[in-house]
């Protein structure tokens, strides 16, 4: 094999460095290698700079390993089939999949790798799935990454392959191309360091989300693994690794102890205007964490992928999640946290009846947000006219356009749904009521006990003290809970 990797001085931005001189803290030679990808791990003047890299080097200083050799590669794929074949080696960031889980061991996560369609805010563009961006006037994407091959395999015309993320960059903000499909805190980043403002940058759909974690061989001793994450855990709740986000993408949160996830599903939670996230099921969470010992990061995602991202990722949250017989074993629950009733609607001016299920089974197109425990009733009941579609507000628009005949959501969201398309209630009609639903805190199966506890405890709080009910009160004014 012909050489592919540099030896490179780790210098920290933050103070702490770590010279070329191996140190044996595995007792099998640990090999730390890392792939050259902005914002994450990358050389300049000779140094290797980036989030990854700073907070190994801040582990390693904490664990009073004071001389350290990483490892630096353009060829990823080498590195991960040493990482496969090697018992002593740790690769960061490696994406966390359900197919890799058992492979490795892991610490972190350290990052979100978010792989989608980014655009600028200015255009005004909006893609509510993936089959949308196909109608894009051009997406620049970059030659020889999987992203290419991610949407050739869906059958895209309208690339434009690009040498290097800096090109594509440059093409999105000079109108060259509507929109660049690639990972976002790298597309961030790359703007940044090429002199264009990184705010102007609107993630229009997100495509796959992973979290970022140092991926270990099997043969490295779980003591270490173990120490590694209590070492990362302490930095993020110093606020350490915030400061290193702050440092290479000011205005992203950092993941926290617990990476907790939530979708755009108003009223309870969803984006303002103004971009912050909202709703009651946040506001009880950010309530709820107040008396956790831990700093807590919301992630707004695509429900699906998020969804199957916490049934394996470790130390992971969604919420509001309906807790169904079907998904009872898959995770810890803690809640409910809302109530709410699955309806079908329709368009306050169609002649559309349904009085009973079978009435909605006649029906052309039923619309149903994508991933939802709406969708898995649909099907248990036989339907086979269901459109899905990746938001309830994508779903109502299509109601309102005429493009299905009815839509279930849930009843409460209706109100705020309306006021984000720019419509009145008044103009979708409640027809059935498919099932009434509780929500909760879904928690993966391997989150630790201590936190599940922390966060059990701070629910009773919420629910004794009023505060609970007070935000239930305010969103939802004569509703009982």
């Amino acid at each position: 094999m012909k050489k592919l990797f540099c030896y490179i001085t780790v210098i920290s931005t933050l103070g702490f460095s770590i010279s070329c001189n191996k140190e044996d803290i595995t007792g099998k030679d640990l090999r730390i290698i890392c792939e050259e990808l902005r914002p994450y791990s990358y050389v300049e003047d000779n140094q290797l700079k980036g989030i990854s890299a700073d907070i190994t080097a801040r582990i390693l200083d904490l664990m009073a390993v004071k001389s350290k050799s990483v490892e630096v590669t353009a060829d990823w794929s080498a590195a991960y089939d040493l990482l496969r074949s090697s018992d002593n080696v740790a690769l960061f960031t490696t994406g966390l999949t359900a197919e890799r889980k058992e492979e490795f061991q892991w610490v972190g996560p350290i990052t979100m790798f978010s792989t989608g369609f980014i655009g600028l805010r200015s255009s005004g563009i909006t893609i509510g799935s993936v089959n949308d961006a196909m109608f894009l006037s051009s997406i620049g994407v970059v030659k020889g990454y999987p992203t290419v091959t991610m949407l050739q395999d869906r059958d895209f015309k309208n690339l434009i392959i690009y040498n290097t993320q800096s090109e594509a960059v440059t093409a999105l903000y000079a109108g060259l191309v509507t929109s660049v499909f690639d990972e976002s805190n790298s597309i961030r980043s790359v703007a940044a360091a090429g002199g264009h403002d990184a705010g102007q940058l609107s993630e229009l759909f997100t495509l796959s989300s992973v979290q970022g974690f140092i991926a270990f061989s099997k043969g490295v001793s779980p003591i270490i693994i173990e120490s590694w994450q209590e070492k990362l855990d302490e930095l993020k709740e110093s606020g350490f690794v915030q400061d290193v986000y702050n440092l290479y993408l000011p205005g992203v949160k950092a993941p926290g102890v617990i990476t907790i996830y939530t979708e755009e599903n108003p009223p309870q939670n969803f984006r303002a205007s103004d971009g912050t996230l909202t709703g009651s099921s946040v506001e009880i969470v950010n309530a709820m964490s107040q008396g956790i010992p831990m700093n807590v990061s919301i992630t707004i995602e695509n429900w699906t992928d998020a969804y199957e991202q916490v049934q394996f990722a470790p130390n992971s949250m969604i919420f509001s999640t309906v807790r169904t017989p079907a998904r009872e074993s898959l995770f810890h629950w803690i809640g409910p946290v809302c109530r709410k009733n699955y309806c079908f609607f329709v368009n306050s001016t169609s002649a559309i009846d349904i009085n009973i299920i079978t009435d909605a089974k006649q029906l052309t197109a039923v619309g149903v947000p994508q991933g939802w425990a709406a969708e898995q009733e649909l099907k248990n009941q036989g339907f086979t006219n269901i459109h899905t579609y990746g938001t309830p507000l994508i779903v109502f628009q299509k109601l309102l356009d005429h493009t299905i005949d009815a839509a279930v959501l849930n009843d409460i969201a209706i109100p705020y749904l309306a006021e984000q398309s720019g419509h009145q209630p008044a103009e979708v009609r409640n027809e059935l009521v498919l099932s009434y639903t509780e929500t909760s805190l879904a928690f993966s199966l391997d989150t630790k006990d201590k936190y599940i506890q922390q966060w059990e405890q701070a629910y009773a709080t919420v629910m004794s003290n009023g505060k609970f009910a007070e935000i239930w009160g305010r969103w939802y004014p004569g509703i009982k809970w």
